[in-house]
């Protein structure tokens, strides 16, 4: 696989993805985290993407109320067994022109020979 692909989604935290105080609850960005990392891989396969076989989540820091974050999903590799999908999530600083990472995320696809979509053309 020579080409990577990629997909940036924004991501507002709202007074429904967040507790009394405003701080991001973990479980919705890792509800929306699962739902962007099937993008990239969705031209592979006929139906929906397969359940996950493999993932690790780890939370760097924290966003509140009103942030605006964005998250990154990459394809990074494809072996016989599925696809690997690499995702972070970050927040611009508002001083300077960088961005801090709010959480990362590694998720593995499963191959199903049923499940993948074949190039086919007509003659």
């Amino acid at each position: 696989m020579n080409t990577y692909t990629y997909t940036n989604v924004p991501f507002t935290v709202t007074e429904h993805v967040s507790n009394a105080n405003g701080f991001l609850l973990p479980h919705n960005l890792y509800n929306k985290v699962k739902t962007v990392a099937a993008y990239p891989i969705k031209e592979f396969y006929l139906q929906d993407a397969p359940d996950l076989a493999d993932f690790k989540f780890k939370m760097h820091k924290n966003a509140f109320l009103n942030d605006e974050l964005t998250i990154q999903a990459q394809l990074i590799k494809k072996h016989d067994n599925g696809y690997l999908v690499n995702i972070i999530v970050t927040k611009p600083k508002p001083v300077t022109n960088h961005h801090e990472t709010i959480c990362s995320a590694m998720f593995g696809f499963t191959l199903d020979k049923d499940y993948v979509r074949e190039e086919k053309t007509a003659c």
